[in-house]
């Protein structure tokens, strides 16, 4: 008895090792994942979303479902579905910083301020020096007429990359909305001593001379990504 459990040991052994060594015949997901990126190359954003769902349903990853998906519906300018994904996609991996990100593209794309602002504190949330949402943040505030806040984020953005312009020109120009000519001057002088072709910053240089208050407020807005 133990000789014929000696000799049966070897073949139950070496099946094992050709299952492992067998490929998987039926790998759905992976064909369909590929299906998806062949027709987002051809920009059919609607069959590339078909392949994702029908990606998801085999048994793909739901979170890679879900982000994948957003994108499409953002590449597709179908704002309003892009968002529902990413928000899909942050309830799977609540500390996921591209879906977050990619929802604060999408609340901008869509220009709604109350989402741009909770879409850019949640990313600072997870990540405190993340360029992208404090500029966004700054922006936002200083489209919105809230120039005070706007100052603050963007001193808070060159406390972190003291050598960005963009930021700079968008705290001079915060400086200058809110009277504070001295202060705009001094930033706008900084840029123009690093970039002397920098219009927006001569413009603004300009203005913080001047004496009429009133022409501070016709300046353009910050250039910034």
């Amino acid at each position: 008895m133990n000789r014929l459990i000696a000799l049966f040991l070897p073949i139950a052994a070496l099946t094992s090792a050709a299952q492992l060594a067998t490929p998987v015949q039926n790998n759905a997901p992976a064909t369909y994942w590929a299906e998806s990126v062949t027709a987002e190359a051809n920009q059919n954003y609607a069959e590339a979303i078909t392949k994702i769902q029908a990606f998801q349903k085999s048994g793909g990853d739901p979170f890679m479902s879900s982000l994948r998906a957003a994108w499409l519906s953002y590449s597709n300018k179908d704002y309003a579905n892009a968002a529902l994904q990413y928000a899909a996609a942050i309830r799977l991996q609540p500390s996921a910083l591209n879906a977050h990100l990619g929802l604060l593209s999408t609340a901008q794309a869509m220009n709604d301020y109350a989402k741009i602002t909770v879409a850019a504190e949640n990313v600072l949330r997870i990540e405190p020096s993340n360029y992208t949402a404090h500029m966004t943040l700054a922006g936002a505030y200083y489209n919105a007429g809230d120039h005070r806040r706007a100052f603050s984020a963007y001193r808070r953005v060159l406390n972190y990359y003291p050598d960005d312009l963009a930021a700079a020109s968008g705290a001079a120009w915060s400086a200058l909305k809110i009277g504070d000519k001295t202060t705009a001057a001094v930033g706008f002088k900084r840029i123009l001593s690093m970039s002397p072709d920098y219009s927006m910053a001569k413009h603004g240089y300009d203005l913080s001379l001047e004496t009429k208050p009133k022409q501070a407020m016709n300046g353009p807005r910050p250039m910034h990504p």
